[in-house]
């Protein structure tokens, strides 16, 4: 009875209040094209074979089928990175990166860990900081655009989640993304701190899962993985440290 109870605050908040559901399964692995699910939920995406019909505002509720590679493991700290020609590792600049996969463009939680990274590339101009967006280039130039621009962050399109599927970041599940608590934070980031997100980026997919990574000036990864929740707060600082560097403005031989 929680759960169902649960699950109705959950729509509710998400603006689908009036969606009934239908009899959910319980999860079963996704293959290889479906990007697996390493949360630990107990349902599969309810939306995924709904034909929503002309309604834009349910588009990025749907299961956007499957990137052309199937999604692989996380690459383990320790591990080369994936190189790709839009993502090339060891960094053409020969600076250690952080990545930082979005879940979309409109994200309130992205919203807020996107601006903490940017601020994060002011102080550590020694660091090469990107962010992937799988949104259509013209609706993330303008979310970027409405947060004040990217500043010190380059912005990377990844609309057929390619980037994503390589770095081991599939769909997401029920449980993941509409967990009560999601809603509950969501609603206290916006009051506490004037966070509330905007309308889904075109071409973005609310299941879409979301991660960060650090990578050495050699191409190695020092640390991160795919977000374990929707609303997980993410320590960029972490990641500069695993690079080796510690204060703003300075790096592991001295001060830039």
């Amino acid at each position: 009875m929680f759960s169902k109870l649960g699950t109705k605050i959950a729509l509710q908040r998400a603006g689908l209040g009036n969606v009934s559901l239908p009899s959910l399964p319980k999860s079963e692995s996704n293959g290889g094209g479906g990007g697996g699910d390493s949360t630990g939920a107990g349902f599969q995406n309810p939306f995924a074979n709904v034909q929503w019909g002309v309604p834009k505002a349910f588009q990025s509720w749907q299961t956007p089928p499957p990137p052309a590679n199937a999604v692989r493991e996380p690459p383990a700290v320790g591990s080369r990175a994936q190189s790709n020609v839009k993502l090339k590792f060891p960094a053409i600049d020969g600076r250690p990166c952080i990545v930082f996969f979005l879940r979309y463009c409109g994200c309130p939680f992205s919203e807020k860990l996107f601006l903490a990274l940017r601020s994060l590339s002011n102080r550590h101009p020694g660091i090469h900081f990107i962010a992937i967006s799988h949104c259509t280039p013209a609706a993330t130039d303008a979310w970027v655009k409405k947060l004040g621009g990217a500043w010190n962050v380059d912005v990377v399109v990844d609309q057929t989640r390619e980037l994503y599927a390589l770095w081991g970041l599939g769909i997401s599940n029920w449980g993941h993304l509409l967990h009560p608590r999601n809603g509950y934070n969501q609603v206290l980031l916006g009051r506490k701190e004037g966070v509330w997100g905007s309308p889904v980026g075109d071409g973005g997919c609310r299941w879409q899962t979301g991660g960060v990574y650090a990578v050495d000036e050699k191409g190695v990864v020092q640390w991160g993985g795919p977000m374990k929740s929707v609303d997980e707060l993410i320590e960029f600082e972490d990641g500069v440290k695993a690079l080796g560097f510690r204060g703003p403005m300075q790096s592991r031989t001295g001060v830039f």
